[in-house]
Formats: structure tokens, sequence, C-alpha cells
């Protein structure tokens, strides 16, 4: 009963910054401004926009495959897992079914061991702070705008220094902590994320094609703002689109992190000279692009996962105050 009530708190705490930040966005709003941003649209750029979001998103898988040292599992399969997870999280009320159902899919139906599950889903986060930390740098001195952001940078270097030694630590302790040799899951945990330090080079490749997946991704937001004619640089529009996704998916918001989506882009793009009401209808295209393709992807795949995955799912995120209804199935 608590944790339904801590669900439905969240949920209403959610819907509640989403709805103030989308009111923020659009109060004192020209509609017309809006209505014109859209009417010259690049219909073939967004499309291109679209494939490039989803060649991105598969040179993320390729990312994940680079950490599963032991297990050969296919790069396309990793392509559809994670785009379960994500479209799946894309319509819940509660934005955390992203790596739980990642990891469900992966130990109940393609055998992965959860030591290594968690392991890999992880350091993939790692590698996700690492390497937008190394973009968000080099963006402190190419982009004249980034300066008012020198603050979020150093923070950001702060967090990857953490990451790195939280890393060090569970490798370390894998070997010489008497309590991780006292708890079997915790142990295998460990010496997964030690096997993986090991293999330096799928590492290095690993955070590699990160930033490659990151660069694609604000290439893919670059091309809407050509569609649109917003005046934005790729490297620009890849800064704008990360911190953009960060905020979006850090702070409670509605299903699809609609309202805080758009707070976020509309507000950092008003560093870069970028007319509220254009910076709004660009917002509306990216959130539509990004938005889209995931949820897709999860309703094509996700049911055919299985009916005893979806009943687990439901069991996990209905202790977690979360209650899965009919979304899975429509996903």
């Amino acid at each position: 009963m608590r944790t339904r009530l801590g669900g439905t708190y969240k949920l209403i705490i959610g819907l509640g910054i989403s709805g103030l930040m989308g009111w923020l966005v659009v109060r004192g709003f020209e509609w017309s401004m809006v209505r014109e941003s859209f009417s010259d649209v690049s219909v073939p750029l967004v499309l291109l926009s679209v494939l490039v979001f989803l060649i991105a998103g598969y040179l993320r898988a390729i990312r994940w495959r680079f950490l599963f040292v032991n297990d050969r599992i296919p790069v396309l399969r990793l392509f559809i897992v994670q785009n379960e997870g994500l479209g799946l999280n894309n319509v819940l009320p509660i934005r955390i079914a992203s790596e739980p159902t990642q990891f469900a899919v992966l130990t109940m139906r393609d055998r992965i061991k959860p030591s290594t599950a968690i392991a890999t889903l992880g350091m993939e986060r790692v590698m996700d702070v690492v390497a937008s930390t190394i973009i968000l740098t080099i963006a402190l001195f190419l982009v004249p705008q980034m300066s008012s952001f020198r603050n979020y940078v150093w923070a950001a270097i702060g967090l990857t220094v953490l990451s790195i030694a939280v890393v060090r630590f569970l490798a370390w302790g894998s070997g010489g902590l008497p309590l991780f040799r006292r708890i079997r899951f915790l142990t295998a945990f460990s010496e997964s994320v030690r096997e993986l330090e090991r293999h330096k080079t799928r590492l290095a490749a690993s955070l590699a094609v990160t930033v490659g997946y990151w660069l694609l991704t604000g290439t893919s937001a670059w091309l809407i703002a050509t569609a649109v004619d917003l005046g934005i640089s790729p490297f620009s529009a890849t800064v704008i689109i990360m911190g953009t996704m960060f905020f979006a998916t850090a702070v409670p918001a509605a299903p699809g992190a609609l309202g805080t989506f758009e707070f976020a882009m509309v507000y950092v793009l008003g560093f870069f000279g970028v007319a509220r009401e254009d910076s709004f209808g660009f917002a509306l295209l990216t959130h539509a692009v990004f938005f889209l393709p995931p949820t897709i992807i999860a309703a094509i795949f996700l049911p055919r996962e299985g009916l005893e995955l979806m009943q687990r799912l439901k069991g996990r995120f209905a202790l977690r105050g979360a209650p899965i209804g009919s979304a899975p199935a429509a996903d």
C-alpha cells in the first residue's frame, strides 16, 4: 500500500513539474510565429534525421556489445533490447523502466547472468558520463555560448572522476574486501566489473563508439534544426541535445518527458540567441523524432518476448509502486 502511494505521489509530482515547465515555456507566446516555424519544414531532412537517429541507436548497441566479454549476443538483438527499455520508459507514468526492462529481457530471455547484465548496464552509464564530459569540455573551447555553462561542465568532470572511482572500487573490492566475498551476488557483480576492467581495448573501443553515438545524435538534431531553418552548427546541436536529454531524464516528469524536454531545449537555445517561438517548434519536432522510434520498436518487439516475461515485469514494477496496465501490450 505504501509503495503504491509513493508511486502515486511521484506521478503527481512528475505531472506537476511537466505542467509547470510547459506553462513557463509557452506563456506569452505569439502562436502565429510558432505556426510559421512549421510552415516551411523540410520533410526529407526530418526523415533523414530519423534515419541518422536510428543509426546512432545501432552504434549505441555496438557500444554495449563491446562490454560483453564472455557472452556472444548479436548487436541487432542488443539494439532491440535497448529500444524495448527506452520505448516502455516513454509511456510509463514513472520513468524507471529502461534499465529494469533491459535487465529482465537479457536475463530471462537471453540467459545472460544477472551480474554480467548489471555490470554492462552500469558501465554503459559510465561511458555516457565520460563521453559527454569529453564533448562538453571540447565545446567549452569551441562554442562561445558554453561559457554560461562552465559550472555544469565542472560538475560533469567531477561526476566522471566519481564514476571512474566507483568502477575502480568495485574491481578492487572483488579481490580484497570481506564484504564482497560474503555476498554471492555482490562478488559475482564485482568480478564482472573486474573482468571488464581487464579488457582495456574493449573499454577504449566502447568509449570511442559512445562519443560517436553522441555526435551522430547531435547530427540528427542538427538536421531537424536545418529543416526548420534554425541557425545552429552541428556541434552546437550536439551540446544542446545532450543537455536537453540529460535534464529530461533526470527530472521527474509526465510520460515521455512532455514539458520538461521542451523547457530544457528552449532554455538552452535562448543562450544561442534563438527566439522562443522558433525554439519551441524545433523542440516539439525533435521530441517527436527522438520519442517515436524507440516507442514503435518496443510496441513491435516487447510483446514478443513472452507472457512470462511480461508477468514478471508487471510484478517488479508493481513492487516499485508503478503498476503496468495495458501500456506494455501497446508498446
